[in-house]
């Protein structure tokens, strides 16, 4: 098999094992399959899209449209909730000259907590740790660490009240 083929055969099998027609509890399996080892037990939506296979997800549920950029490590605990279109993102650059302010590409780990709730377009930033327990509101961007059991939203994300 030449290697446009592979590429185009990979790109088919990818897109199917995201597509609709698998059921959301047993697409961890095939993605197991697929080479994302550290997946189990979780119920993912159609439509998600996951790059890069450093990821660890354990229990946990994405909704439809979910990103998670495993570019760098991205450790998810167990029994967490994603919303529609939320994010994972690892990687970035660092800011380039005038003429292309795109520099040097670099990547940072993201680690989420068990038990957390990121609401729907929420976007948790490359090096960020989610303590567990924590919800992130919808459309919040999670650009610092945060503290268990808080509720976090806004553009960059702040502590609003904590959770008992």
């Amino acid at each position: 098999m030449g290697f446009g083929l592979n590429v185009v055969l990979h790109d088919v099998v990818y897109r199917a094992a995201f597509s609709a027609a698998v059921p959301m509890q047993s697409r961890w399996r095939l993605l197991r399959r697929l080479g994302w080892e550290g997946i189990e037990r979780c119920n993912i939506r159609d439509g998600c899209l996951i790059v890069g296979f450093d990821l660890t997800m354990v229990d946990s549920y994405l909704n439809r449209q979910v990103l998670i950029d495993a570019s760098a490590p991205v450790h998810v605990g167990s029994r967490v909730q994603f919303g529609q279109r939320s994010s994972i993102i690892t990687s970035t650059h660092e800011i380039g000259a005038h003429a292309m302010r795109g520099g040097t590409p670099r990547t940072a780990p993201v680690t989420v907590g068990d038990g957390c709730w990121i609401g729907a377009g929420a976007m948790i930033l490359p090096g960020v740790t989610v303590a567990p327990g924590c919800i992130i509101a919808a459309g919040a961007v999670v650009a610092d660490d945060t503290e268990p059991d808080y509720i976090y939203a806004g553009i960059p994300a702040r502590k609003i009240r904590a959770l008992t």
